[in-house]
C-alpha cells in the first residue's frame, strides 16, 4: 500500500482556480499558492494531536493567501459601504447554502435508501451525504450530527469571517484517510489532487498539498480515487445548492 506523508500546520496548498477576476480582463486561469493555518481540525484552535511537533491538519484544514492574477490590473472601485454590504449578503447566502447542503444530503440518502444497490454504492452514497441509512436509528443519529455543526462555534466564526480582498484566495485540504482520523475528522496527507483552491469549476479536488513529515498515512490507489470521487460528488451538491441559493430574491448578486 503507497505511503503519503501526513499534513500538519503550514504545509501548503498548490492549485490552479479557473474564475474570472473583474475588472481585469485575461485568461481566468490562476495559480494558487498558500499555507494551511487554520481550521486544522474540529476542534481547533486546540492542537492535541501533534505531527513532528506541529497540529496535524484534517480534511477542512484552510488557510487564505493571494493568488496570481492574469491580466492587467486596475485599481479597485468598489466603495467601504459596498464591501461591507456585500459581506453581509455572503453571510446570508452562505447561511442559505449551508441550511440547503444539508437538506439536500438528507434527500439524495433518503432516496437512495429506497433504491436496490450494491453495499459498495450505499458506502459511497453514505460517505458523500454523511447520512447512514442502514436504520431509522442511524439515519435519525447521522441527520442530528449534521445539524449539530450549527450549534459549533467555530461553523460561525467562518460564516462571519469578512470576505477577502482581491487578490486574496483560499485553499484547504479535501481528501482524508479512511482509516485514521484527528477529533473526528480524517487525517489530511501530502498528495496530488487531494486539496483544493477557489475555483469556479465544481469539482473538487483542483489542488494538492506539498509539505514534508516522517509520519506516514497508509492509502492506497483505489482508496485515494474513492476519496477524490467522494469530494467531487460533495463540490457537485453544494454547487447546485448554491444555484438555488443564488436565485432567492434578496441573495442575487452574492458570492
Amino acid at each position: 500500500m503507497p505511503l503519503w506523508p501526513a499534513a500538519k500546520l503550514m504545509d501548503n496548498v498548490i492549485g490552479v482556480d479557473v474564475h474570472a477576476v473583474a475588472p481585469i480582463p485575461g485568461i481566468p486561469v490562476h495559480p494558487y499558492f498558500g499555507p494551511i493555518y487554520m481550521w486544522f481540525s474540529p476542534k481547533f484552535p486546540m492542537a492535541n494531536v501533534l505531527i513532528n511537533s506541529m497540529p496535524a491538519c484534517a480534511v477542512g484544514a484552510m488557510g487564505y493567501f493571494a493568488h496570481v492574477p492574469q491580466g492587467v490590473p486596475v485599481p479597485p472601485t468598489p466603495t467601504n459601504c459596498s464591501y461591507w454590504t456585500r459581506y453581509l449578503t455572503n453571510v446570508a447566502m452562505n447561511l442559505v447554502l449551508m441550511g440547503l447542503t444539508t437538506l439536500a444530503n438528507i434527500a439524495i440518502a433518503g432516496i437512495a435508501a429506497f433504491i436496490p444497490k450494491p453495499k459498495a454504492a450505499e458506502d459511497f452514497i453514505k460517505d458523500v451525504t454523511g447520512i447512514d441509512t442502514t436504520s431509522t436509528a442511524t439515519a435519525w443519529q447521522t441527520i442530528s450530527a449534521s445539524f449539530s455543526a450549527f450549534t459549533n462555534w467555530q461553523t460561525w466564526a467562518k460564516l462571519l469571517m469578512p470576505p477577502i480582498p482581491y487578490p486574496g484566495a483560499q485553499g484547504s485540504t479535501a481528501v482524508g484517510s479512511p482509516n485514521v482520523t484527528v477529533n473526528g475528522a480524517p487525517l489530511a496527507f501530502v498528495a496530488p489532487l487531494v486539496a483544493t483552491s477557489c475555483s469556479d469549476i465544481p469539482v473538487v479536488p483542483n489542488a494538492a498539498t506539498l509539505g514534508f513529515s516522517n509520519v506516514m498515512v497508509g492509502v492506497s490507489f483505489a482508496q485515494l480515487a474513492r476519496g477524490i470521487a467522494v469530494s467531487t460528488a460533495q463540490a457537485g451538491i453544494a454547487h447546485g445548492a448554491s444555484r438555488v441559493a443564488s436565485r432567492i430574491p434578496g441573495l442575487r448578486g452574492a458570492g
